[in-house]
């Protein structure tokens, strides 16, 4: 084998290996992506169910007049607006002009109104002032405002990693994000 023979089958083994790590490098950036859509769509579930809830804890009849109308206003106006998106970043495949009129914004104040309402309402209570036929109601609201907390934060988690990935040379040099928009942390108040 002549010293040209080498250095060829070194350059072939140096851009097979390199091939392999932007193959690699490239298959977790879409797995990540598919990740923070799934992580999104959790979130929006628990939202949903934490709003579900709370309306029905208003209607329990353990809050006064005034805390169950205040909780279920805010219940009712998140359960109003569910099918809006949380961010307006385009992962979720509505349309960018239809989501950039403010519509997310929206969505996130009166996400975080309802966590406000919560606590002056519901957290506000003694165990003992909660009636007993309103207490699965309660621990079924109480889950689902901490799977909000949780699904948030591993949601705002995927999509960290997503940025710290696109920023790496090899990512922006070749591209390998392709047209995929980048993906925003949700920033609500959630307790």
């Amino acid at each position: 084998m002549s010293g040209l023979e080498v250095v060829l089958l070194a350059l072939a083994v140096a851009a097979a290996a390199a091939g392999v790590v932007v193959s690699l490098r490239a298959r977790r950036l879409d797995r990540l992506h598919q990740t923070v859509v799934k992580s999104r769509r959790a979130l929006e579930l628990a939202l949903r169910a934490r709003a579900q809830y709370a309306r029905d804890f208003a209607g329990s009849g353990t809050l006064d007049v005034a805390g169950g109308i205040l909780l279920t206003d805010a219940a009712e106006a998140c359960l109003s607006k569910g099918m809006l998106p949380i961010v307006d970043d385009g992962l979720d495949g509505i349309d960018l002009e239809f989501a950039s009129r403010g519509v997310a914004d929206d969505r996130r104040s009166i996400e975080s109104s309802l966590s406000r309402t919560l606590r002056l309402t519901v957290d506000e209570l003694e165990s003992d002032e909660i009636a007993s036929d309103a207490q699965d109601v309660f621990e079924r609201l109480a889950r689902s405002r901490l799977d909000v907390r949780m699904t948030r934060t591993f949601h705002n988690s995927h999509v960290d990693q997503i940025r710290r990935l696109r920023r790496s040379f090899a990512v922006r040099v070749l591209r390998l994000a392709g047209r995929a928009p980048i993906p925003s942390t949700v920033d609500i108040d959630d307790e």
